[in-house]
Formats: C-alpha cells, sequence, structure tokens
C-alpha cells in the first residue's frame, strides 16, 4: 500500500516550496474575499500565472526588504489555497489568521528550511491545534488532540518511539493531513491555473 505522503513528496522536493513557502487552505471563501480579509484593495488585485507569481514575489523582496508579502490565491473544491514565497508567511501573524477564519477554517502549512516548519489549524478565530513538523508530539492550541488519528494516519504519529529514527519527510506528510481535513490535495497541477494575487503589507 502507499504510503498517503507520496502523493506530495514532488513538494518537498520543488525548489519554490522546499525553502521557504506558506501555503494555507481557506474553506468557503473566494480567492476575492480571502485576499480582501487580508487587506487587498480592488486595485491592487491582479492574474498571474505561477512563474509571473515567483517574479512578483522576488520584485516584492527585492524592493521593500520583506515588509510585504505577495500572495496568490487559486479556488478548489470549496476551499481556497493561498501561496506565499521566500517572504511573509500566514502562519506567523495572528491577525491575519484571525481575519481569514472568521466564520472558516483554515489550514495552514509553513515552511522554512532555516527555521521550524508548521502546522497550523484554526477555526472562527479560535487556534485548535499548532505543532512543530517535526515534534508532532508537542501540540499547543484549544483542542491540541483534535486531529490526532489524521495525524496517525499520515505518518507524523504524536506517539512515535523517538529512541528510533526520527519521522522522515514531515513536510510532505503534513500535506497529507491537510487533504484529510480538505478533502483534496495540493496538486502541482494546481500550479499551471492563473492566481489571482496582491500585494499585502504590513500593518
Amino acid at each position: 500500500m502507499t504510503d498517503e505522503y507520496e502523493e506530495f513528496r514532488w513538494v518537498g522536493e520543488f525548489g519554490p516550496f522546499y525553502d521557504i513557502s506558506c501555503v494555507s487552505f481557506a474553506r468557503s471563501l473566494t480567492p476575492l474575499e480571502a485576499l480582501t480579509r487580508l487587506g487587498a484593495g480592488v486595485a491592487d488585485l491582479e492574474q498571474v500565472t505561477f512563474e509571473g507569481f515567483q517574479e512578483r514575489t522576488m520584485w516584492c523582496v527585492d524592493a521593500d526588504n520583506m515588509r510585504s508579502t505577495y500572495i496568490g490565491a487559486v479556488e478548489s473544491a470549496g476551499w481556497t489555497v493561498l501561496i506565499q514565497l521566500w517572504a511573509g508567511s500566514i502562519a506567523l501573524d495572528r491577525r491575519l489568521m484571525h481575519s481569514l477564519s472568521r466564520g472558516s477554517e483554515l489550514v495552514v502549512v509553513h515552511r522554512n528550511l532555516h527555521a521550524t516548519d508548521y502546522f497550523i489549524y484554526v477555526v472562527d478565530g479560535e487556534q485548535i491545534t499548532w505543532f512543530d513538523q517535526l515534534c508532532p508530539q508537542a501540540r499547543s492550541g484549544s483542542d491540541p488532540d483534535r486531529l490526532v488519528e489524521k495525524m496517525r494516519g499520515v505518518g507524523l504519529d504524536p506517539d512515535h518511539d523517538w529512541s528510533e529514527p526520527g519521522i522522515d519527510a514531515t513536510f510532505p506528510r503534513s500535506f497529507a493531513l491537510a487533504k484529510r481535513i480538505t478533502g483534496f490535495p495540493f496538486s502541482r497541477a494546481m500550479l499551471d491555473s492563473r492566481f489571482l494575487a496582491a500585494v499585502i503589507r504590513d500593518k
């Protein structure tokens, strides 16, 4: 039987996501609604390819010393998927998480090869569970055990025997966990879509 995370191995090997990235899933919001909640004005919105998205992201990084983030959004299966690369992260901004999850659900997979990788699940502004992907046994939030069975199912076992080798491929496994919550996979094919995107500036 194929391990569920194999479907997402590409994310851990694909340059734009491998280093520093944040992929968020917001339920029942359109890309327009999601970006507006994050502070984008209608005049700031633009349609871009994934290649154009990367170019605009690098422009933001170079132009304002990472004081803003460029976010691309695409809709799938009743959720909006929001992507950030190299600068900025919804996972590191409680204000953005609260705004985006109001009356909704939010799943966030945060990657920073040079620091810490997080998985966060938020419902209606309340952080339900949060954990470092390398340490699924140490969770916080208002209901830290809510996702435990789903975590075990994708190999992020909170009861892993740490006298044995650690859990491998935690980043792809986090996307497998996101799929168990959202019901659909974050696929490479999504990157062929046109994204609604905008610069989100720090408040």
